[in-house]
């Protein structure tokens, strides 16, 4: 029979599972060319745009 502590620990680590899943993004494929919004050649565009675009700098 599992005490209090085993089951703490049950409860964590389901939790834990949750978080993580929860987290996991795929990572978006990006191209190389010219950021529409800054217009800007880069190595890696993710629907046009260049990462500091993306990110709001």
């Amino acid at each position: 029979m599992a005490d209090e502590m085993d089951l703490a620990v049950a409860v964590g680590m389901r939790e834990l599972d949750r978080l993580i899943a929860n987290a996991i993004q795929p990572v978006p494929v990006g191209v190389a060319g010219e950021c529409r919004q800054c217009g800007r050649d880069w190595p890696r565009l993710v629907g046009g745009r260049c990462a500091p675009c993306r990110d709001g700098r």
